[in-house]
């Protein structure tokens, strides 16, 4: 729960303050569009286009600006616990203001925040609502001194809507696909760019060997030229503390074309886990990145993942 929660997440009312519906939509205007592999509909800025890289809108002409919906398979109660003035300072974010709200039959709050990155501010107005089975958060994400561009992704923002009786496939927006069934694992839920596998479907997996996959994909195509080494630091990332298993080394690995590293990892904090990772780099920058956890010494854990990862095949 800990480690995938970390992976995907990047305020203050009195206890007396009272839940108030996000806006008063029963249902979608004609202005409002469906974010694809989603049931969220919202009303984006004139400007925004339906991104290719994420689930959301993001304005072609400035790569600061977006509106990401992401979805966590873990119970809003617990994982809007996060969302203190506290823990978010823990990461660099300052909390600006957090109301209760209700997204339609959904219990959430409205946030903003603040948070610095290289060295440029910028502000999030951020709706995460849920129940005992799932959380999503509606991220919109602006430079701080666009006010103009932050108004209207604010109202952007306010204006979704959730059609919980539309069914939709969180897989089809991917551009890569993984076949859970080479390693007896079951497909989870989808969390941005990447999926979340296990034996039990249960947030965190109750299996005896714990074994668990995600997976992702990197929103920048940034180039990296230390491939080997970037492999290695990725692990000095995760929440809990991995260090690579020396003496099974850091193999170079070929999977649908795309080049990379595997590397096995042991879990410090908990001496019973153990790591597989694999990242493998486009050619034109960016990558995909495998993370399967499982207990030490369960060795059909071990290969049960690796067969899963070595299905992986990007999209047509």
């Amino acid at each position: 729960m800990k480690l995938f929660i970390a992976i995907i997440f990047l305020i203050v009312c009195s206890n007396n303050c009272l839940s108030q519906p996000l806006n008063g939509y029963s249902a979608p205007t004609p202005k409002h569009i469906n974010i694809s592999g989603t049931n969220i509909f919202m009303i984006p800025p004139v400007e925004f286009k339906t991104s290719g890289q994420f689930k959301g809108f993001q304005n072609p002409n400035d790569q600061t600006s977006m509106i990401m919906f992401m979805e966590i398979p873990g119970p809003f109660s617990e994982v809007s616990k996060g969302f203190t003035s506290e823990m978010l300072k823990s990461r660099g974010m300052t909390l600006n203001s957090k109301q209760e709200i209700t997204v339609n039959e959904y219990q959430g709050y409205l946030i903003n925040l603040e948070q610095e990155a290289n060295g440029i501010l910028f502000a999030k107005d951020i709706v995460v609502y849920g129940n005992s089975h799932f959380t999503g958060l509606v991220n919109g994400v602006y430079l701080k001194d666009s006010v103009q561009l932050g108004n209207r992704i604010r109202e952007s923002i306010l204006s979704t809507f959730i059609n919980s009786s539309l069914e939709i496939d969180p897989r089809q927006t991917l551009d890569y696909t993984l076949n859970e069934n080479a390693g007896d694992l079951k497909f989870k839920s989808v969390m941005g760019n990447g999926m979340l596998f296990n034996r039990d479907l249960k947030t965190p997996t109750e299996s005896t060997d714990k074994a668990t996959l995600i997976t992702d994909k990197s929103f920048a195509k940034t180039v990296i030229e230390n491939k080997k080494m970037f492999c290695v630091s990725r692990l000095k990332s995760y929440p809990e503390d991995y260090s690579v298993i020396t003496e099974k080394g850091i193999n170079e690995i070929t999977i649908d074309g795309l080049n990379g590293y595997e590397l096995y990892a042991k879990n410090n904090d908990k001496i019973s886990e153990e790591m597989y990772q694999v990242i493998l780099f486009q050619e034109n920058g960016g990558y995909y990145i495998f993370i399967g956890t499982y207990q030490t010494g369960f060795e059909k854990a071990r290969k049960d993942i690796i067969n899963v990862v070595k299905t992986f095949k990007r999209k047509a």
